[in-house]
């Protein structure tokens, strides 16, 4: 995704004139316009630095985090699997034990760094639960499926689910030739609506009314101002017209932006431009006419609508690398928070870990107590999810 270029808006504005009079509506129009292409600029620019925030905290903070957080975890089933063979156990209290060492293996061998450690915690679940972790993986991948396929409206048959890329390329591909197909029928139906009404037309010899005069020719004139102001600076830019070496240089770098600016119909950026290359000013601006500055505000209008949706992609991309259960905030700093929380809850995790793998081994007997917990925290879990 291009990153939003710097911009000011601080000369790009219509001032009220020195009599006082007041602006016109298109004026205001232009001035609001102005303004708010600039703080969605600003946005955008925010929310890029924090994507760029956000990967480097993952790598430095988060990352290590939840490593270090699993090697306790590795160590403390460990202990719990020697613990299964002491005496005085109950058979209710073994069968907790078992059920304890399968799903954390379970859930270690799903976040292995390596596949070394991945197979180690697969065979260690094999040995305590009742089904393997390749059939119990298979079951649990069958259920994301068959939730995905009905959210998303997808056939996902054949697809591994537990390669994420897989899912998003094949999803990208079914949503493509949806869209193929629907783009398809649309067309299908728009040309027979169209040889309808020309049919239609040509029955009635009907002409154009006037509002579809009019929004033609608006249209063409919103166009025509981008064409103009870039013709004005192509033709002042020009470096091959510049004898100075270091005003050729200038011109150069201003023409590569103004090309770039009117293959993307950037109007504000044109204008911008303008003012840079001394142009115009807010006195010229100040002069244009309200009908000039309607199609000005036309393409204008268009490009901040732009901006917004470049803003909410951004956005949902950066949900969808998120868990379901964390959403983004409106704003970039939500971001940042994200990052900062799941490393809190990490290292406060790895303490109380801490905490308990030192009482269990101080005071063996406390294991009773502990998987009396447990139990009581799995029937928990079940009455929730049912």
């Amino acid at each position: 995704m291009p990153s939003a270029a710097p911009f000011s808006t601080e000369l790009l504005h219509i001032p009220v004139a020195a009599d006082g009079a007041p602006l016109g509506a298109q004026q205001k129009k232009f001035n609001t316009l102005i303004q708010r292409i600039a703080t969605q600029r600003e946005l955008l620019a925010q929310w890029q630095q924090a994507e760029q925030d956000f990967r480097r905290r993952y790598a430095q903070e988060l990352k290590p985090a939840a490593l270090e957080l699993q090697a306790l975890m590795t160590q403390h089933l460990h202990w719990l699997d020697a613990a299964y063979a002491r005496k005085g156990l109950t058979k209710a209290e073994r069968a907790t034990l078992a059920d304890v060492i399968a799903r954390m293996a379970a859930d270690l061998a799903q976040t292995a760094p390596d596949q070394a450690t991945a197979e180690a915690m697969t065979a260690l679940h094999d040995r305590y639960a009742d089904t393997d972790y390749a059939t119990q993986q298979a079951q649990a991948l069958e259920k994301v499926r068959a939730m995905a396929e009905a959210a998303l409206g997808l056939d996902l048959s054949g697809v591994d689910m537990s390669d994420s890329e897989a899912v998003l390329r094949h999803a990208e591909q079914q949503w493509v030739q949806q869209a193929q197909q629907q783009a398809a029928q649309h067309q299908a139906q728009q040309a027979q609506a169209e040889a309808a009404r020309a049919a239609h037309h040509q029955a009635r010899q009907r002409k154009p009314s006037a509002k579809e005069r009019k929004a033609q020719e608006e249209a063409q004139q919103a166009s025509q101002s981008v064409r103009e102001v870039y013709r004005k600076l192509a033709s002042s830019l020009h470096p091959d017209r510049e004898p100075d070496p270091a005003e050729r240089v200038r011109k150069t770098a201003l023409m590569q932006r103004a090309n770039q600016a009117y293959a993307d119909n950037k109007l504000l950026d044109l204008l911008q431009l303008q003012l840079e290359a001394e142009h115009i000013d807010a006195a010229h601006l100040a002069r244009v006419s309200e009908e000039r500055l309607q199609h000005y505000n036309r393409v204008l209008t268009s490009q901040y609508q732009e901006l917004q949706v470049e803003v909410q992609s951004l956005r949902a991309h950066l949900q969808a690398q998120l868990p379901h259960h964390v959403r983004l905030s409106s704003k970039p700093a939500g971001l940042a928070k994200i990052i900062s929380t799941n490393v809190q809850h990490l290292r406060q995790d790895g303490l109380h870990l801490q905490r308990t793998m030192r009482a269990l081994d101080e005071d063996p007997q406390l294991l009773k107590a502990w998987l009396k917990e447990q139990r009581r925290l799995f029937k928990e879990q079940e009455s929730d999810f049912f």
